[in-house]
């Protein structure tokens, strides 16, 4: 009996400290899934792909394309033919069919000269025109989306250099304390202390502020206002290669969508100015008919074609518009074109620019302010300096690492402007 009893506790005991073990493991895996869920980031991609997945703009302009489709197989149809049903000749004294004449006749508009090849070619032009401006927008949408994200991270690292400074004053400031208890330095010196935390903090406060604005600018390109933005990837300042120009202009004059939609639509204009002159060829209706005469009981045929006599109305007015926009469309291509390179020449310029001076900020400048700062701030505490010249290195590193923010993001945003004008990643530019 006293073995049985033994037995059942253990086999309790089993059961509880198993589920206890699958209990905690469960815990463990569902904490891990929480964790690994929070720590989710987006990069620069994600951020893209949701913006255009969700940006209106974007699908209005492919819904245009899609009505485009529409437009070319109504211009591939031929004109209805027409019934026409006629009794003539009916007496007064005796309404009704038996002694009139009676016909009914079909008749066909011929359409000739090419019209309607011409008009569905002119169809499926504007179709093109409007796919390459469904890919300006995708392009643009783009640019917009990684100046917004550049943005916010350029706003998460100016508060963090915000809430360093504060760091910093703070440490000032206790040292100042320190040594005006020991009589080191006057109250002037612990009030120039206190004033110069109480301006770092309005900067952070002012930092919280921008970063807001560009999370919200950020939340509003990508279409996800409601949502909560997840922590971002930075973006390596290495990825910024030597680029040449030629390269790039040679790039965007082959790639950039609304220049080659400009181009189609010079092509469009010279196919108007043939359509507008093959409509000088008038149209053919030809007609076939069945005729009852009533009064002699005798059955007929009727066929007949008519067509206008161009003497007057030769389209003559339509051909000089066409001829005219031709030659507006040729002139808007080289703008556009001169527009586009001049665009380019900002952005590489920019880039070149930049891109040595974030390289200075990285190597030399900050670095060289941090050890300055370091250097200020053991001599004032070993009484070699005073608290201005311990200011004025803090003041230079602050600067110094604004200002190299800055740059950097004037890098990110000509990498943006390049790529969106070539459509290619400056990475893969060879």
């Amino acid at each position: 009996m006293n073995f049985l009893k033994i037995l059942s506790i253990a086999i309790h005991l089993f059961i509880v400290t198993h589920f206890a073990i699958s209990f905690n493991t469960t815990l463990v895996i569902a904490s891990d899934l929480e964790f690994k869920q929070k720590e989710k980031h987006l990069t620069i991609e994600d951020a893209v792909n949701i913006a255009i997945n969700n940006n209106p703009i974007i699908m209005s302009k492919k819904h245009t394309v899609g009505a485009a489709q529409g437009k070319i197989k109504q211009a591939q149809l031929m004109p209805n033919p027409e019934i026409t049903l006629l009794t003539e000749e009916i007496p007064t004294e005796e309404i009704g069919l038996n002694q009139s004449q009676n016909m009914v006749s079909l008749s066909q508009k011929l359409e000739i000269g090419g019209k309607r090849g011409l008009r569905t070619d002119v169809a499926k032009k504007e179709k093109n025109i409007l796919s390459f401006d469904v890919q300006t927008t995708i392009w643009n949408i783009t640019a917009q989306t990684k100046k917004a994200f550049f943005d916010l991270l350029t706003a998460q690292d100016e508060l963090n250099l915000a809430k360093k400074t504060v760091e910093i004053a703070m440490s000032l400031k206790n040292l100042s304390d320190k040594k005006f208890k020991v009589g080191d330095i006057s109250k002037l010196g612990v009030l120039k202390a206190e004033v110069e935390l109480s301006n770092a903090k309005t900067t952070v406060v002012e930092a919280e502020r921008n970063m807001f604005n560009a999370t919200k600018r950020l939340q509003t390109v990508m279409g996800t206002t409601g949502a909560p933005l997840q922590k971002l990837v930075p973006i390596p300042v290495t990825d910024a290669p030597l680029l040449k120009l030629e390269k790039l202009e040679e790039l965007s004059l082959k790639n950039y969508p609304e220049l080659q939609a400009q181009k189609s639509i010079v092509n469009l204009s010279l196919l108007k100015v043939k359509e507008a002159k093959r409509k000088m060829i008038p149209d053919i209706d030809v007609s076939i008919g069945y005729k009852r005469l009533s009064a002699t009981d005798d059955d007929t045929i009727q066929a007949g074609i008519s067509l206008p006599l161009p003497f007057f109305n030769r389209n003559q007015g339509n051909i000089i518009e066409a001829k005219e926009l031709s030659h507006k469309s040729k002139d808007d291509e080289a703008a556009a074109r001169n527009k586009l390179l001049l665009q380019l020449d900002n952005a590489y310029s920019m880039y070149a620019s930049t891109r040595e001076l974030v390289r200075s900020f990285i190597d030399t400048i900050v670095p060289q302010a941090e050890e300055s700062l370091k250097m200020s701030k053991q001599g004032y505490e070993h009484g070699e300096f005073d608290f201005l010249e311990v200011l004025d290195a803090q003041r230079t590193l602050v600067t110094a690492n604004v200002s190299y923010l800055k740059a950097l993001n004037d890098l990110f945003t000509s990498i943006t402007e390049i790529e969106r004008l070539v459509g290619v990643k400056i990475s893969d530019i060879k």
